[in-house]
């Protein structure tokens, strides 16, 4: 059973009274804003947690770090911002932001509280020059928004429902009824890295993480295009790491971590697609009679049972089909084997078989055969 924290920051301020709430949990964060009281510039300030002193800021505009807290000191705008990281149950204590005037001090007042917000930490593996979302449980009644941790501040922000347009440069974000997502167009090594979807109030000036994301990004796969007339047949196979005993699939999208399964080891094989599995590292699949709408990009994959990981994917074939007039049997290149390659080539292959006897990895037949 996951163990929730309950973190209330109580701030007296004489003569007015403010009051926020964001909802976190244990091994997240929170970050608040502490304005100075009455609009004076200070020359420092102190967080203080019950009677001890946690952490000093005189920097101004540098992240300053001590242990599990960072505040960030900007006296030009008379305010300062808290992180609180990895909240634990001892993290349960009343906070002071005490600003200093000339050896006076006043404090500004949040109230804080931080439950049972957070969803399960999730590891996912992503394919360069690929797509990839990453997804998070929806709060309707919130501010939500995805940020990527960066050094000397505890979270960037990417995009958030307030933003608009929902778009970023590769990052595009989308809403469902009941989640919260974040898609990454033509993922490059540079989008590893650990994300956080979280919560927002007061316009931004406190915030809580809801969800850890640990992005991995894979340099290659074994990419292979294929181009089809209707009404022809295709055999090929994917190649397994030995030990994949979990079930396996392929599916149909851009996108792999959202893709659309088509058919799997764990269901009869009637259909267009079929799947055979050898037991040992291989499926051979087969797609009878295509038509135009089988055009598309396709995925090798297993399902795994950890809801802390995303499921593995070990090929992908891009398969073009035409018209019967418009494509030239010239047009069709040939190979017999599977090449790991870079996520960003690609592979034409069709398979005539060995004279040998051995099975090809693509082959092409008319429908019927």
């Amino acid at each position: 059973m996951k163990s929730f924290l309950l973190l209330i920051l109580s701030l007296m301020i004489t003569g007015w009274e403010a009051s926020s709430e964001v909802k976190g949990c244990t091994d997240g964060w929170v970050e608040f804003t502490c304005k100075s009281p009455k609009n004076k510039i200070y020359q420092k300030v102190d967080v203080v947690k019950g009677s001890k002193t946690i952490i000093q800021s005189t920097e101004k505009n540098v992240w300053q770090t001590e242990g599990r807290f960072s505040v960030h000191h900007d006296r030009e705008n008379r305010k300062l911002r808290v992180v609180i990281k990895q909240l634990q149950r001892g993290d349960f204590e009343d906070y002071k932001c005490q600003f200093i005037f000339d050896q006076q001090s006043d404090c500004d007042e949040v109230d804080l509280k931080v439950d049972d917000g957070c969803q399960t930490p999730f590891n996912q593996t992503a394919y360069r020059t690929a797509k990839t979302t990453i997804s998070c449980d929806k709060r309707n009644s919130e501010v939500m928004f995805f940020c990527k941790e960066k050094k000397g501040s505890i979270c960037e922000d990417i995009l958030s429902t307030k933003s608009s347009p929902k778009s970023n440069g590769s990052f595009t974000l989308t809403e469902t009824s009941s989640s919260f997502n974040m898609s990454i167009s033509n993922v490059s090594s540079e989008h590893a890295g650990v994300y956080w979807c979280g919560v927002e109030t007061d316009n931004g000036s406190n915030r809580a993480a809801l969800r850890k994301i640990q992005l991995e990004v894979k340099d290659t796969i074994t990419n292979f295009t294929k181009s089809l007339t209707v009404g022809q047949n295709l055999t090929y196979w994917c190649k397994y790491p030995a030990g994949t005993t979990i079930k396996k699939f392929i599916c149909k999208g851009e996108d792999p971590s959202i893709c659309e399964q088509i058919v799997s080891t764990a269901q009869r094989n009637t259909g267009k697609f079929s799947m055979m599995d050898d037991k040992v590292k291989n499926i051979t699949i087969t797609v009878r009679n295509v038509t135009t709408e089988d055009t598309g990009t396709y995925w090798c994959g297993a399902e795994r049972n950890d809801p802390k990981q995303s499921n593995p994917f070990f090929h992908k074939l891009v398969m073009t089909v035409m018209p019967p007039t418009t494509l030239n049997s010239s047009t069709i290149s040939t190979s017999t084997h599977p090449v790991p390659t870079s996520a960003s080539s690609t592979q034409s292959t069709t398979a005539s078989a060995h004279s040998n006897g051995e099975k090809a990895f693509l082959k092409p037949t008319a429908a019927g055969a």
